[in-house]
C-alpha cells in the first residue's frame, strides 16, 4: 500500500511539472513568434532603406566616399 501511495505522488508531482513546463513553452513560443515578427519587419525596413541608398546613389551619380565624420 505504502508504494502505491509514494508512486501516486510520484505521478502527481510529475503531472504538475509537465503542467508548468508546457506554461513555460507556450510563453516561449509567444516570445518566438513576437521576435519573429519584429525581425521580419525589420529587414523589410532595411532592405527599403538600401534600395533608397542605391536610388539616391544613381541620381547623384557616384557612390558616398567613405569618410570618418567631423569629430575624428
Amino acid at each position: 500500500m505504502d508504494d502505491n501511495l509514494h508512486m501516486n505522488e510520484e505521478i502527481e508531482r510529475l503531472e504538475i511539472k509537465i503542467g508548468f513546463l508546457e506554461g513555460q513553452v507556450e510563453e516561449l513560443n509567444e516570445v518566438v513568434i513576437t521576435q519573429d515578427r519584429s525581425i521580419a519587419e525589420l529587414q523589410k525596413k532595411l532592405e527599403l532603406l538600401e534600395k533608397k541608398v542605391t536610388d539616391l546613389e544613381e541620381v547623384s551619380g557616384e557612390a558616398r566616399p567613405n569618410r570618418k565624420p567631423p569629430h575624428y
